[in-house]
């Protein structure tokens, strides 16, 4: 399914009942910052990276999606 077009919410809604591919979409679309955020004194770590992933995916299903503007 394409969610790319899809609302923010609803492609959180869709990620917090198991869409893997609107999870996909949600890490995706935070991806530059998630990069940014894996960096340790400006060396970039491919570990952190993951952790970082991980654990957003992790902590989806703890959103409301009707609660996002």
């Amino acid at each position: 399914m394409n969610v790319d077009n899809k609302k923010f919410s609803d492609v959180l809604g869709m990620a917090i009942d198991g869409d893997s591919d609107a999870t996909v979409a949600l890490i995706s679309r935070y991806m530059p910052l998630i990069n940014k955020r894996s960096m340790i004194k400006d060396v970039y770590d491919e570990d952190l990276r993951q952790y970082i992933i991980m654990r957003v995916i992790e902590q989806i299903p703890r959103f409301d999606p009707d609660n996002v503007k």
